[in-house]
């Protein structure tokens, strides 16, 4: 008598499967954090850029006029919105009183409901012209206190 051969079975057990898409979702677990931080850290240098942009254009101004424009409208050449969607632009005059004669504060903060509004870290980024010497700060509230700090360090870099 002959007997046929029976195939060998091929492919997975149900627990393998599950074995395997555990540890996918382990790996999930622990990237998209790290990946969301890491996409966070990436629009802050939007800020950065914006800032950059209205310091150039401010310097144009004032070779034109006698002091710093006062509003983001009178510089023509800055459109913040193309620079970047998730930050917006103010400025402030300096001084005691606040004036536009010499030097600003501009000051980017994220668009409210905006992706980048749950930054705790780096809240607003701020640069200040006296003279001509400009000073970078930036607040936020890194440990979660509900108070805001200056986390210059960790915001600019270096």
């Amino acid at each position: 008598m002959c007997t046929l051969a029976r195939p060998a079975n091929r492919g997975f057990t149900l627990i393998e499967l599950m074995v395997a898409l555990v540890i996918v979702g382990i790996l999930a677990g622990i990237a998209y954090p790290a990946y969301t931080k890491q996409v966070q850290r990436s629009r802050r240098a939007d800020a950065i850029a914006a800032l950059t942009v209205v310091m150039q254009a401010q310097e144009r101004y004032r070779s034109n006029v006698s002091n710093y424009a006062a509003l983001i409208t009178d510089l023509p050449q800055v459109n913040i919105a193309s620079v970047t969607p998730h930050y917006s632009v103010s400025l402030a005059g300096v001084g005691n009183p606040a004036s536009f004669a010499i030097g600003y504060s501009a000051t980017a903060t994220p668009v409210a409901g905006g992706k980048q509004a749950d930054d705790i870290t780096c809240k607003s980024f701020t640069v200040t012209l006296v003279g001509a010497t400009p000073v970078y700060t930036a607040t936020g509230d890194p440990n979660g206190t509900g108070t805001d700090t200056n986390t210059s360090s960790l915001c600019w870099p270096k």
